[in-house]
């Protein structure tokens, strides 16, 4: 999965470095998300590309929404949207077997 940390920033219109290592941090905890959520998840990225279009904006929702809602104490991030649940079946039944 290659969302890089300037890719995040530009979807997030960030300026300046101040927030790089949360951002970064936000990256790598959506794609653990995804690499946990799916199976064969990186087979499935390398392979498909729709399944891999699908992820990529998952990520980016995902990147933004840990980045948006990083108290700790909000338990908005306890529940994803309806529209990142589709995306996140989608990716599952892709990966297991099924279409897109």
């Amino acid at each position: 999965m290659a969302i890089t940390l300037e890719q995040a920033k530009s979807y997030l219109k960030i300026d300046g470095t101040d927030e790089d290592a949360l951002l970064a941090d936000c990256i790598s905890a959506a794609k653990a998300y995804l690499i946990g959520a799916v199976s064969d998840f990186d087979a499935s990225y390398e392979k498909y590309d729709d399944f891999r279009e699908i992820a990529d904006q998952l990520m980016y929702e995902l990147i933004a929404e840990y980045y948006t809602n990083r108290d700790a104490r909000n338990d908005s991030r306890a529940n994803l949207s309806f529209m990142k649940q589709s995306m996140m079946t989608q990716l599952q039944n892709y990966a297991s077997g099924g279409t897109t």
